[in-house]
């Protein structure tokens, strides 16, 4: 999935988010894997690297991409999770709100991506201080609400205006 989802913007390899890379064959392996881009080098899929990362959030099974991040976070570079929703059925994948819990419960910034056409992303917002409530009540009926509604926010920003370039990864 990452060589579909993620933006490479790299001086070896210029990759917009939901375009396969060119160098994926058929297997899903990499046809340059020993010369890859350095981006690619460094990139660390959740779903491989966290243990709190549920086994069906398999990225290209769910339709759910986890990457950690450093990103600014009020003014402060600070490690970050980033759970990129690629479809709306992903909403309904299990374990879900458990693994987006995890780093809202230890205090993690966690943003969500709602992922767009080929090249854009329909919104991403910082969550853990909307969810941080109904995490810190085990509360998944209103933490899945939450969920919906952004996304269903993500959606509608894609009808009313143009949609923002993709983040790079």
């Amino acid at each position: 999935m990452c060589c579909v989802v993620l933006t490479i913007d790299d001086p070896a390899l210029r990759k917009v988010q939901g375009v396969r890379c060119p160098n994926a064959r058929p297997d899903n392996r990499c046809g340059i894997y020993d010369a890859r881009p350095q981006t690619c080098r460094t990139f660390l899929c959740g779903w491989m690297q966290h243990r709190w990362v549920r086994p069906a959030l398999r990225p290209d099974l769910s339709g759910v991409l986890i990457r950690a991040q450093v990103r600014d976070v009020d003014g402060v570079r600070r490690p970050s999770v980033v759970v990129s929703l690629l479809r709306e059925v992903a909403l309904e994948t299990d374990g879900l709100a458990e693994t987006i819990a995890a780093p809202v419960a230890a205090g993690m910034p966690v943003f969500l991506e709602v992922v767009g056409r080929p090249g854009y992303t329909y919104g991403i917002a910082r969550m853990d201080r909307v969810l941080a409530k109904a995490v810190g009540a085990r509360d998944k009926p209103a933490m899945m609400a939450q969920l919906r509604a952004y996304w269903a926010q993500g959606r509608a920003q894609a009808a009313l205006s143009s949609p923002v370039p993709a983040n790079r990864h």
